[in-house]
Parts: C-alpha cells; structure tokens; sequence
C-alpha cells in the first residue's frame, strides 16, 4: 500500500484530494472515535505515515488528506508488531518517539514455539471451528501428528497453525488425521527430530509412550465435554445428567480444558 493511500486509510480523505479519491471518506481513527482501535504489523508503516501517527498520538487532532481543517479524536491504541521494534529503532526504520510514545503498557507475547503446551489446545480449537464451518470427517489427530505440531517451530506463530489445521482437516478423509496429510515442511522437519529424538533405552520408551497416551486421551476427553455440551444446549447441569457425570466433576472437567459455558443456562 502506498503511503497516500495507507495515509487515507488511518486518517481519511477529501473527494478529489488524489487521483482515485472519487468521493470524501472517514478513516479508520475517526470511524473509532471515543472507541479503540487496533493497529496490527505496526512495524510496517513507512517513516513518513510514522511521523504523522505520532503527530495524530500528540494532539489528539487529524487532518484529512487534502483537507486544512483538524478534527478532535479521542481513542485508545492498541497496536501488535512481530518485529522487534526497538532493534527497529537503532536500525533507524522505526521512530524513537513514536516507539515510546505506543510503549505505555507493553505486552510480551512469547512465539508459538516457546508455549508448546499451547499448540494442541489450539490445534483443537482450530479443528472443531474447521468441523463447524465445512462438512469435514477429521475428528482426531494421530500421536505422531501431535509430536510433529509440537515439535515444529512454527516460524507463522499462531495464524499458520490455524491455516495449516484447516487445510489437513478439510484434506483428511479419515475422522483421525495421520502424518501423511500434513505439510511437506512439518513432516521433514518432524522426521529430522525424531530420528534424534526417538527413544533408545525400554526407560525413555516408557515415558515417550505415556506422554503420547496422555495427550490423545486429553485431546478425545475434552472433544467429548465440548459435544456432551452441544447436545445440552450449553447446560452443564443437563450435559452431567446425560454423560452420568456429577455437576462437580464436570465443572472441574471444563475448567481444566478452558471451555466456557453459558451460565445463565447452567439450571
């Protein structure tokens, strides 16, 4: 996006004020006026656009391209980069000022591969949203896909796994999904690991085999909470009674696995 066009995009534009502009339009910090706005990949903002968000951040006033006149705004910014900005900073591609005047209260993130307890709880979440929005059989992953997802470094973070879990699912043809359907890159890289990685004492093997056995069992327990639920109609008390479950326990089953349920049905 060119720096005209990225310009309108945040701060709007006057009918005829560039070749295109064919009518005037709002930009997005005066659509979220007295509201948020969430800029993402900040980093990619050019020096110039940089110059006059900090200006905009300042005074709290824009000016439309091609316009004289300032409008007030009043928003809160929440911005999100995958760069490091402040390397950015001493390689002079991000602005010192603008960088401490969006560095109020700093969030670290740490990537995907760094949360690897993170991975199949997302990788399941994935695949029951994939299952809701186009008619899949994928139900379940094998215990060698699970030790690829964990294992891979995911260099995309979160939103590759998301697209890689839907494109194996809507590939399977199975309701479990086996190694064979996953990308060429998580395969290599799972079979470089494995051959390092795989046990070599009955010892390892031991405790290689129950930490698989523990992730399929978690990964079918809470597939099975979620579709007691579906079929309660989101009422625990009801989905304990069906499953022959108590009330208590279920509670306790769907605090560990995150899932939310709609209180006001619990009955």
């Amino acid at each position: 996006m060119t720096p005209t066009l990225l310009e309108s995009e945040l701060f709007g534009h006057l009918k005829g004020s560039y070749s295109g502009a064919i009518s005037t339009k709002q930009g997005l910090f005066e659509i979220a006026n007295n509201g948020t706005l969430f800029l993402d990949e900040i980093s990619n903002i050019n020096l110039e656009i940089q110059s006059k968000l900090l200006r905009v951040l300042e005074t709290r006033k824009l000016r439309r391209v091609g316009d004289t006149a300032e409008r007030n705004i009043n928003i809160r910014l929440i911005s999100a980069s995958n760069q490091d900005l402040l390397k950015m900073v001493d390689d002079r591609d991000f602005r010192k000022d603008l960088y401490y005047r969006l560095d109020v209260i700093p969030i670290h993130l740490p990537p995907l591969r760094e949360r690897k307890e993170d991975i199949m709880k997302l990788a399941t979440l994935f695949l029951n949203s994939t299952k809701k929005q186009s008619e899949v059989r994928a139900a379940y992953f094998s215990p060698e896909v699970i030790d690829a997802l964990e294992g891979y470094y995911w260099p995309g973070n979160i939103r590759e796994l998301k697209n890689v879990i839907e494109r194996v699912a809507i590939l399977c043809d199975a309701e479990i999904i086996e190694a064979k359907h996953l990308p060429k890159e998580i395969k290599e890289k799972h079979k470089e690991s494995s051959e390092h990685d795989f046990p070599t004492s009955w010892e390892e093997f031991k405790k290689y085999k129950q930490h698989v056995k523990n992730e399929v069992v978690n990964q079918v327990e809470e597939q099975f909470l979620m579709d007691a639920l579906q079929r309660a109609g989101g009422n625990v008390s009801k989905a304990a009674k069906l499953i022959g479950m108590q009330r208590t326990n279920l509670h306790s089953l769907l605090k560990k696995y995150k899932i939310n349920v709609r209180r006001s049905r619990e009955g």
